[in-house]
C-alpha cells in the first residue's frame, strides 16, 4: 500500500547537520489528542517511514473514548517495519514534549502537529533544543521558503 502525502510539511533543519543514517534515527511523535485528523497521521506515517525505524509516540491529552485513527497509525507502522512505543499522558503538548526529551535519550527529531503551537509552549527552550542538534518537523505547516 503506498501512502501519498496529502499534506503540506515543513521541515525545520539544521544546514551543518550531519546525516545519519535512517536506521540510527529516532523520532519522536507528539500528538494531541484533541486534534487527530486522518490527514495528520497520514503525513506523520509518510514522514516516519523517510526518517526512521524507530518511533516514539506521545499521545498528549488522549481522547476518552479509544480512537480507530489511532490504530490504523500504529498498524501502518507496523507494516512499514517501524518499531514503536506508545506513551500517553496530560498536559501542555510543548511541556510534555520536553519532558520527554529529558526522560528518553536517543531522540533527534520531533514531528508535531504544528511548530507555531510548540513554540508557544516550549518558548526559548525550542532554540536551545535546535542549538543541540535536536531537528523539529511541523506535520500541518505550510512549507516554509
Amino acid at each position: 500500500m503506498t501512502l501519498a502525502l496529502s499534506v503540506p510539511v515543513s521541515v525545520s533543519a539544521d544546514p551543518g547537520q550531519e546525516q545519519v543514517p535512517r536506521h540510527k534515527r529516532r523520532a519522536l511523535l507528539a500528538l494531541d489528542g484533541t486534534r487527530l485528523t486522518p490527514m495528520l497521521l497520514v503525513a506523520a506515517l509518510a514522514i516516519s517511514v523517510q526518517l526512521t525505524d524507530r518511533l516514539d509516540v506521545l499521545l498528549v491529552n488522549p481522547p476518552k473514548a479509544p480512537t480507530t485513527l489511532l490504530r490504523g497509525l500504529l498498524l501502518r507502522l507496523e507494516h512499514s517495519g517501524i518499531d514503536y512505543r506508545l506513551a500517553s499522558t496530560e498536559g501542555d503538548v510543548g511541556e510534555q514534549v520536553l519532558h520527554y526529551l529529558n526522560r528518553f535519550q536517543g531522540v533527534t527529531q520531533v514531528l508535531v502537529d504544528s511548530l507555531p503551537s510548540l513554540e508557544q509552549g516550549m518558548g526559548t527552550r525550542l532554540a536551545e533544543l535546535r542549538s543541540k542538534g535536536y531537528r523539529f518537523i511541523g506535520l500541518s505547516d505550510p512549507a516554509r521558503a
